[in-house]
Parts: structure tokens; C-alpha cells; sequence
């Protein structure tokens, strides 16, 4: 009889442990042999280091946002220490990074001031 599968998982790898009939040893073994070489050859096939990726492909569509985000973050800045230099509430940037307040134009050009990038970027 079968009994229950003990799974643990670390570092990127899964232990299965199974209990099974002494007499079905060679069976199951051949079995999951052909699982793992499917499995992997699959995965395999799936990879192709030759392609190049759009930017797109890899991190889908990029908004004005998305940008504000990693200006302030390289620059090692919160959304409270950049709202305080654009004069705006936090919660502002939090919207204008998430999409649901619009940069106008007056506000991108606020922020090419302190991030020295082009205006439009944030339109």
C-alpha cells in the first residue's frame, strides 16, 4: 500500500520521500526517471539564450510611474522626502506611482527638476 508523500522543500529543491511496496521498487524509480527527464526536458527546450527580450516582454508595459518609482528609489528617497520637495501630500506620489492620479505636465517638470530626467518621461 502507498503511503502519504512527505514533501520539504529548501534552497530551490523539493525532497520527495515515498513509502511504497519493496516488490514495485524498480517500477516506480523507472517511472519517476521518465517524469524528471520529461520534466527537464521541457524546461530546457523552453530556454533559448540566444533570443533577445523587448523590455516589454521581460517587465510588460512601463508607466510614468514605474519611472517615478525608480528615480526615487535610486536616489534612496521615500515617498514622504520626495513629496516634501515637490510640495505635494505623500499619498500623491503614492497615486501618481500606482496609476490612479495622472503627473500633469507642471508636476513632470517639478520632477525633472529633482531627478534631472527629461519631463516627458512622466507624461
Amino acid at each position: 500500500m502507498l503511503a502519504p508523500m512527505k514533501m520539504r522543500t529548501t534552497a530551490g529543491s523539493t525532497k520527495i520521500t515515498l513509502t511504497i511496496p519493496a516488490c514495485l521498487t524498480d517500477e516506480i524509480a523507472a517511472g519517476i526517471q521518465q517524469v524528471v527527464e520529461q520534466a527537464q526536458k521541457k524546461y530546457d527546450e523552453s530556454i533559448d539564450d540566444d533570443k533577445l527580450y523587448t523590455i516589454e516582454e521581460v517587465f510588460g508595459e512601463i508607466t510614468p510611474g514605474d519611472c517615478m518609482r525608480g528615480l526615487r528609489a535610486r536616489e534612496d528617497l521615500t515617498q514622504k522626502q520626495l513629496a516634501e520637495k515637490l510640495g505635494v501630500r505623500p499619498h500623491h506620489i503614492s497615486e501618481m506611482e500606482n496609476g490612479r492620479r495622472t503627473i500633469s505636465v507642471q508636476m513632470a517638470k517639478k520632477i525633472e527638476s529633482i531627478f534631472g530626467i527629461g519631463y516627458k518621461v512622466f507624461l
